[in-house]
C-alpha cells in the first residue's frame, strides 16, 4: 500500500488531467451530437455517407441504425479509445521501465517490499484510473441524456479498452530497455489497434438499410474493435465490451511472469548499439537533433502523407452527397468554419488536423532536449564551446522543420490525389492550404520551446496541455458552440482559408512565432541545468 500511495502522489495530475480531459471531451461530443441532430432524416444522411466511404469508416467506426446514440458511437468510440489507450501505456511506462531507468525502482527494492511490489502497485492504480474514467464517462452520456444501460455499456467498453492497453504497456516496459522505446511501443499498438480496427471496417460489408456493417477480419484483431461491436445505445451488447480484458489479463501475466524472473535493469529486447564513429552529420548541433528526432520524424510525415491524400478520395463522395443534403455541409462547416464551399470545408477539416499533427511532431523534437537535460546527456554536450541557445535552438529549428515537412508533404499528397480525380484547381489550393497551417503549427511548437526556457520542470506537461487545449478550442470549439474570446486562444482558429486577401491574421502569428522563439533564446540562457 506504501508503494501504491507513493505512485499516486506522483500520478495524481498527470493522471487526473487525462481522465477529466478525456471526460470533457466526451461530454462535449455527445451534447453536441444531441442537439446538432435532431431529426432522424438528418442522421440517416450522415450515416448513410459515412457507410457509403471507406475512408470515413477507417476514421470513425461502424453505426448502427439511425438513432442519435448509434450516430454518437460512431462519431467518438474510436477516438476515446485511442486517447484511454494513450493515457494507460504513458502511465505503464512512467511507474516501469522508466522509474528503472532513473534508479527509481533500485532503491524502492532496497527496502523491504516484495519484488512484485511495484508492479502491483501500477496495476492496481491503473485499474483505479481507468474506473473513475469509467464512472466520469457514463455520467458524461447520461447529463447528455442518452439512457442509463447504453451509457454501462460505452463505459465499460471505454474502461475494458483502457485496461487491455495498460497490460499492453505493463509488457512493453518488459520488453523494452529504455522508456523511450517502451512509450514507443505502446504507441504503435495502440495506432496498431486503431488501424487494425479501421481496415476491417473499410474492408467491411455495409448494410444501407439498417445503416449498420458487418466488420471484416482485421477488426477482429484488435481489442477497439472487440469492444466497438458491443453497440452502445442500440443494442448494448456486453460480451463485446469485456471482450478486451482477456487482453489486458493476458498481457499483465506475462508482465508478471517476465517482472518475476529478469534482473533490474535488464530487458527482453537488448538494446542497438550505435556506430564506434560519428558521421558528418552529427559533427554539430544541429544535425544531432536532427539524427535523434529521424525516425519520429518519418513516422509523422507518413501519417501526414495519408492524411492528404484522404482529400482526394473523399472529395467526389462527400461533393456529391452534400449536394442534396445542407446537413453534411454542417458537419464539415463545425470543422472548418471559414470556408465555404463543400470541397473547400473538406480540405480546411484534413489540413486543419494535419497542421495539429504537424504541431505534435515539432514539439516532439523540442522536448527532447528535456530529457536529455535531466539523463544528464546535456551537461557534456554544454561542456564543450556550445551555448544554450545554441543548444536549444538547435532542437528548435528542426521541430519548426518537422512541422514544415509534414504539412508539406501532406499537401503534396493531396495534390496528387485531387489531380488524379481530375481537380487540378482544387490540387493547388489544398497546397496553399496545407502551407497556410505553418504560422499555426508553430507557434505552438515555439510556445514548447519558452516553456523548456523557464519552467524546465514542468516544460514536457506543460507544452502537451497547451497542445491539448489549441486542439479541443480549434477542432472541437465551433462544434461545442465556444465563446469567440476562447476560440480565439487557439492559434488553429486564426487559420485563413485559402483563397484569402486578408493577411492581418497569418502577418500576426508570424510575428507572435517570431517573438516566441527569440524569448525562448534569450531566457535559456539564463538559467542553469534542472534535473
Amino acid at each position: 500500500m506504501a508503494v501504491l500511495g507513493q505512485q499516486l502522489r506522483r500520478d495524481r495530475v498527470v493522471l487526473s488531467i487525462w481522465i477529466v480531459a478525456i471526460a470533457v471531451l466526451l461530454a462535449g461530443s455527445a451534447a453536441a451530437v444531441s442537439s446538432e441532430f435532431t431529426g432522424a432524416a438528418a442522421r440517416a444522411a450522415v450515416l448513410q455517407l459515412g457507410l457509403a466511404t471507406p475512408s470515413l469508416l477507417a476514421l470513425r467506426g461502424i453505426p448502427n441504425g439511425d438513432s442519435a446514440g448509434s450516430l454518437l458511437w460512431f462519431q467518438v468510440f474510436a477516438f476515446l479509445a485511442v486517447a484511454g489507450g494513450l493515457m494507460n501505456t504513458f502511465f505503464a511506462t512512467r511507474h516501469g521501465r522508466a522509474d528503472e531507468e532513473q534508479g527509481r525502482r533500485e532503491l524502492l527494492a532496497a527496502g523491504a517490499i516484495g519484488r512484485l511490489a511495484p508492479l502491483v502497485a501500477t496495476a492496481m492504480l491503473g485499474l483505479l484510473a481507468n474506473l473513475v474514467l469509467g464512472v466520469l464517462s457514463a455520467l458524461g452520456f447520461l447529463v447528455a441524456g442518452y439512457d442509463g444501460t447504453g451509457a454501462l455499456v460505452a463505459a465499460t467498453g471505454l474502461t475494458s479498452c483502457g485496461l487491455a492497453f495498460l497490460g499492453v504497456g505493463m509488457l512493453a516496459g518488459e520488453l523494452a530497455a529504455t522508456s523511450r522505446s517502451a512509450n514507443s511501443i505502446g504507441v504503435v499498438a495502440v495506432l496498431l489497434a486503431y488501424a487494425l480496427r479501421g481496415a476491417g471496417d473499410a474492408l467491411g460489408t455495409p448494410h444501407f438499410e439498417k445503416l449498420t456493417l458487418t466488420p471484416s477480419w482485421p477488426s477482429w484483431l484488435s481489442p477497439i474493435g472487440w469492444a466497438q461491436q458491443s453497440f452502445a445505445f442500440t443494442e448494448n451488447r456486453v460480451g463485446p465490451a469485456l471482450l478486451p480484458l482477456a487482453l489486458a489479463a493476458l498481457a499483465g501475466g506475462i508482465a508478471f511472469a517476465v517482472h518475476a524472473r529478469r534482473d533490474l535493469g535488464a530487458s527482453l529486447l537488448p538494446e542497438r548499439s550505435g556506430p564506434a564513429h560519428a558521421g558528418v552529420g552529427l559533427r554539430s548541433m544541429l544535425g544531432l537533433a536532427a539524427r535523434l528526432a529521424r525516425g519520429a520524424l518519418i513516422a509523422w510525415a507518413v501519417g501526414g502523407v495519408l492524411l492528404g491524400a484522404l482529400i482526394g478520395t473523399l472529395t467526389n463522395a462527400v461533393a456529391g452527397v452534400a449536394a442534396s443534403n445542407p446537413q453534411i455541409t454542417q458537419v464539415l462547416k463545425a470543422f472548418a468554419p471559414n470556408r465555404q464551399d463543400t470541397v473547400g470545408l473538406l480540405i480546411g477539416a484534413i489540413m486543419l488536423m494535419t497542421g495539429m499533427m504537424a504541431a505534435a511532431a515539432g514539439i516532439q523534437a523540442v522536448l527532447r532536449v528535456r530529457g536529455d537535460e535531466t539523463d544528464g546527456r546535456a551537461e557534456p554536450l554544454l561542456a564543450l564551446a556550445v551555448s544554450r541557445a545554441r543548444w536549444l535552438g538547435s532542437a528548435l529549428a528542426v521541430g519548426l522543420a518537422a512541422v514544415a515537412v509534414v504539412l508539406v508533404l501532406a499537401g503534396i499528397a493531396a495534390f496528387a490525389g485531387l489531380a488524379a480525380s481530375g481537380r487540378l484547381s482544387d490540387s493547388w489550393r489544398a497546397v496553399e492550404q496545407a502551407l497556410a497551417e505553418l504560422p499555426a503549427a508553430f507557434t505552438i511548437v515555439a510556445a514548447a520551446a519558452v516553456l523548456i526556457a523557464i519552467v524546465p520542470r514542468a516544460s514536457i506537461l506543460l507544452a502537451w496541455l497547451v497542445f491539448a487545449a489549441a486542439i479541443v478550442i480549434g477542432l472541437f470549439g465551433p462544434l461545442l458552440t465556444l465563446p469567440t474570446g476562447v476560440l480565439d486562444t487557439s492559434p488553429f482558429s486564426h487559420v485563413p482559408s485559402v483563397p484569402f486577401t486578408d493577411w492581418g491574421p497569418t502577418v500576426v502569428l508570424l510575428v507572435v512565432d517570431a517573438a516566441l522563439v527569440a524569448l525562448a533564446l534569450v531566457l535559456v540562457r539564463r538559467r542553469e541545468l534542472s534535473s
